[in-house]
């Protein structure tokens, strides 16, 4: 009798357990991050505009050295400008974007992935770029390299494990970073008494990133995030902000060491503004899985969201 009433208790603490284990994702749907809706990618792209410096180079300039808000340099010559195979004569129109931080990192959907062979790994960024030339509207094509130079001091100080990445962006408006193998890089510098820099060629326009890979000493996991349905099939992303690691920003399509301290961070589009929740202080297990509620949501504007991310510890 007594071995009766304790498989009752058993079965009856497995059934509660299961009834509440599926009661967790109920109703809910995995986000991927493949896609995004037209809304979501919108507020990105709009995002990414506000943040485009402006610069010009006039006929008469053989060669320019722009320098930008935060003091990165980028220096152009004429001579490696090319529009339609031919040099270029007349005004020319540069576009630069520079971010730094996490937060910036989340509101245009610039995370720090990059590959390992089929697998995105996590990267800190010495600074990601956008470096374009137009001319009328038209694209232009370089001839040979542009010289960037960094202060290794906006990230933290010279890290010499620092390389160049280049980004990939595809129709959806994700970004993945593959390591150049053309692009010479090295951190120094450049005159006597003069501040560290990260200084690197860079060979095409498009987007170009100081970084290193973050090293995976615990095995590694993925991470599946469960949604209310009305956010699912491209309409969020979850991503991933790293204790410890204020340049570093992941997406849960990436793989993550197991025991990495962080914040996981939903995030979609609500009228022009961000709807989003944030769970703190998890520590990733192995098949580490994660549920957002719609009661744990607010809402906020682009600059209030970059402060809340770059407050995370």
């Amino acid at each position: 009798m007594k071995s009766k009433i304790q498989k009752s208790a058993i079965l009856l603490f497995l059934s509660s357990f299961l009834i509440i284990s599926c009661s967790d994702t109920e109703n809910k749907i995995v986000v991927i991050g493949n896609t995004i809706t037209a809304p979501l990618k919108n507020l990105f792209n709009q995002n990414t505009s506000d943040l485009i410096q402006t610069f010009h180079m006039n006929a008469a300039d053989n060669a320019i050295t722009i320098t930008s808000s935060q003091g990165v340099k980028l220096e152009i010559t004429r001579s490696c400008l090319r529009k339609n195979n031919l040099n270029v004569t007349g005004i020319v129109d540069i576009e630069f974007i520079e971010i730094f931080d996490k937060g910036t990192m989340l509101v245009t959907n610039k995370p720090t992935l990059g590959m390992v062979g089929t697998e995105k790994h996590l990267l800190t960024s010495g600074g990601e770029f956008y470096i374009n030339a137009t001319q009328g509207g038209e694209q232009l094509t370089l001839a040979c390299s542009l010289f960037l130079n960094v202060p290794t001091s906006i990230t933290g100080g010279t890290d010499n494990n620092m390389t160049g990445f280049l980004g990939n962006e595809d129709a959806n408006g994700n970004i993945i970073w593959d390591t150049s193998t053309s692009n010479e890089f090295w951190a120094s510098s450049l005159s006597a008494g003069a501040a560290e820099t990260y200084n690197t060629f860079v060979s095409k326009f498009g987007w170009f990133n100081c970084d290193k890979f973050i090293s995976f000493p615990n095995g590694s996991t993925k991470i599946t995030a469960y949604v209310p349905q009305e956010y699912g099939n491209g309409k969020s992303l979850i991503f991933l902000a790293a204790k410890n690691f204020p340049n570093s920003l992941g997406q849960t399509s990436g793989t993550y060491p197991i025991g990495l301290e962080c914040s996981l961070i939903f995030v979609a589009e609500n009228n022009g503004s961000i709807r989003y929740a944030i769970k703190q202080n998890i520590i990733l297990t192995a098949n580490h899985q994660v549920t957002f509620e719609s009661s744990e949501m607010a809402t906020a504007t682009t600059a209030e969201m970059v402060t809340i991310i770059n407050a995370l510890q």
